[in-house]
């Protein structure tokens, strides 16, 4: 099992903060482990674990220093979960979170008042003084849509939270950018019609025939996308032309080759709506699913866990 590289980044970019070198380096991981399928099954103490072990052994990473790491819970709710935050001083000497883009600010202005480090993947506005310069997922979305000449694009967000922040966020970076991104809409779940809902919205928007969906990917067990895709499917906006972007996967590494999803095996029609879906996620020599069974046999992960049940959100290469 592998940690994204954009931590791997994170973590030798704040071991440039000298003077918080001491015998142990202490790392903060904050996300909402129990809010949503893309982390509630991410076994992230056993990946930051793997991934703090493998640095250990490596002399020209670790630099001698040991390491150690602590997991912290964001609340699924922005609320809460920024009043957990400001409680959550002297963890670590960085802290690698949170996920929620809407924590963002406060968590930048706590880090410098305890004078730590910080990294998180939520967080797309580059002038935050103490986040790393990491290539963000927005940049990577404009280059993108850049290419193809798409300059009308829509946003849909699950419904929670964490997700409609996140497209939220996602849509201020692209403006910036100078992208007319709209609509940005929330599918709703009261009924059963919030996908086709939230599609009309599209639809009705002119020039429109791009869709960021900021959501789960469906491939990972994300039910609201799955709900989209086949919605999209009986409105035609499939055979219309439509294409659909998933974000989350710009967070870490999808397998895509030698790779089958029973969630694409098992239905005709998902698998039709998903001839619709532009992916771009993180190269990596080595699937997921490889490394994590490598990992259990040599016994760095202690789980018996069929890999195809753990989420593939942490990622990292040997």
């Amino acid at each position: 099992m592998h940690l994204p590289r954009w931590l791997i980044g994170a973590c030798l970019w704040l071991l440039c903060i000298t003077d918080v070198w001491g015998a142990t380096f202490k790392l903060a991981l904050v996300g909402p482990w129990s809010c949503d399928p893309l982390f509630s099954r991410a076994m992230p103490t056993a990946a930051a674990n793997l991934a703090l072990s493998r640095l250990q052994s490596d002399s020209a990473m670790s630099r001698g220093y040991w390491f150690d790491v602590k997991v912290l819970d964001e609340d699924c709710s922005s609320s809460r979960a920024l009043t957990k935050l400001g409680e959550m001083k002297g963890y670590g000497h960085a802290y690698i979170g949170p996920f929620n883009p809407a924590l963002c600010k406060a968590a930048s202005l706590f880090t410098q008042q305890w004078d730590v480090g910080l990294s998180s993947p939520g967080c797309l506005n580059a002038e935050w003084p103490n986040l790393p310069p990491i290539t963000p997922p927005s940049i990577v979305l404009f280059t993108l849509l850049k290419f193809f000449r798409w300059a009308h694009v829509a946003i849909i967000s699950a419904p929670t939270d964490l997700w409609e922040s996140t497209g939220q966020e996602v849509a201020l970076a692209l403006r910036a950018m100078g992208l007319p991104i709209y609509p940005v809409v929330t599918m709703e779940t009261k009924n059963n019609d919030g996908a086709r809902e939230a599609l009309k919205v599209v639809r009705q928007a002119e020039k429109v025939k791009v869709v960021i969906m900021c959501m789960t990917s469906a491939l990972i067990g994300g039910e609201h996308q799955g709900e989209l895709l086949l919605a999209a499917l009986d409105m035609g906006m499939i055979s219309d032309g439509y294409v659909f972007i998933p974000y989350d996967t710009l967070l870490y590494t999808m397998p895509y080759q030698d790779t089958v999803f029973p969630q694409l095996t098992n239905s005709t029609r998902l698998r039709h709506a998903y001839s619709a879906v532009l992916t771009v996620t993180m190269a990596s020599y080595q699937s997921f699913y490889e490394a994590f069974r490598l990992a259990q046999i040599s016994r760095e992960i202690r789980s018996a866990v069929p890999a195809t049940e753990v989420n593939i959100r942490y990622t990292i290469n040997k």
